[in-house]
């Protein structure tokens, strides 16, 4: 049988497709000419027809395989990199300006809360997203807004809008990030 692992993944897409038995587009012929070609280097003792079906089944669960392997990896550097902007989130807390009352922050997860005063609805924020432009001494605007209780579509009755920043922008950023290198040598 062939080697499905040492085919790249548009040639492994293409031999794992279900093609109508009479189609001549060219994705459908270049699986026939894979299917021939390894059909005849092989010599396998079931008919051609069987033959192209088990590979066609073997190419799906390697594709397959590959697919959930890409989504085991990206989920593992997206845990990596939650966990380092939240880490980022508890170092910069102290010197971060424009998270003061009603904003609240939430350490656990990284985002800011706001409750309405008028109908008590909260709205959170994902701090973890600016944080990287924030600790460069940029800063983030953030908007909230309230139209109400279960209210979908409608007038705001309340918003709030504040500029998230570090107290002293890139100096302080320098002092607390080359603080953290020394700290782990």
């Amino acid at each position: 049988m062939v080697d499905l692992r040492k085919l790249d993944d548009h040639h492994l897409r293409r031999l794992a497709s279900d093609y109508p038995e009479s189609a001549s587009y060219p994705g459908a012929l270049e699986q026939k000419i894979l299917i021939i070609w390894n059909y005849l280097n092989e010599r396998p003792p079931s008919t051609i027809e069987e033959y192209a079906r088990g590979l066609r089944d073997s190419a799906k669960k390697e594709l397959e395989r590959r697919l959930e392997e890409e989504r085991r990896r990206r989920a593992e550097l997206e845990a990596k990199e939650a966990k380092r902007r939240a880490a980022l989130v508890k170092k910069l807390q102290r010197w971060l300006v424009g998270i003061e009352e009603p904003v609240s922050v939430v350490e656990e997860t990284g985002h800011l809360e706001w409750r309405c005063p008028v109908c008590g609805n909260k709205a959170r924020f994902d701090l973890k997203d600016y944080i990287d432009d924030i600790a460069k001494g940029k800063s983030a605007l953030v908007s909230w807004y309230c139209a109400g209780k279960n209210v979908v579509d409608g007038p705001n009755h309340w918003g709030l809008t504040r500029e998230i920043r570090l107290v002293q922008g890139e100096e302080i950023s320098r002092k607390i990030l080359e603080g953290r290198g020394r700290q782990r040598t």
